[in-house]
């Protein structure tokens, strides 16, 4: 990824306003997403809970998401970027 930012005299400068804008959106795409997605997948794993398939592959690959999509979002957070 290259970088739209520039350290620059103690202040951050953005010489393409319009890429990093751009990028920005997507940034924000992804995070919303990403929640949507963690909303989505509690559905699911509450409706196998209901059917007592909590020890089913299909359970066990919701969770694997649903633990990879908090990490992200986590990094994204820790970063101020949500």
């Amino acid at each position: 990824m290259s970088r739209l930012t520039q350290w620059t005299a103690g202040a951050w400068t953005v010489p393409d306003t319009a890429e990093a804008l751009a990028r920005l959106a997507e940034f924000e795409n992804l995070a919303e997403e990403l929640a949507a997605q963690q909303e989505e997948l509690s559905r699911e794993m509450a409706a196998l809970r209901e059917s007592g398939k909590e020890r089913s592959v299909q359970f066990r690959e919701l969770l694997a998401q649903k633990l990879a999509n908090s990490h992200t979002l986590s990094l994204l957070q820790a970063r101020g970027l949500t």
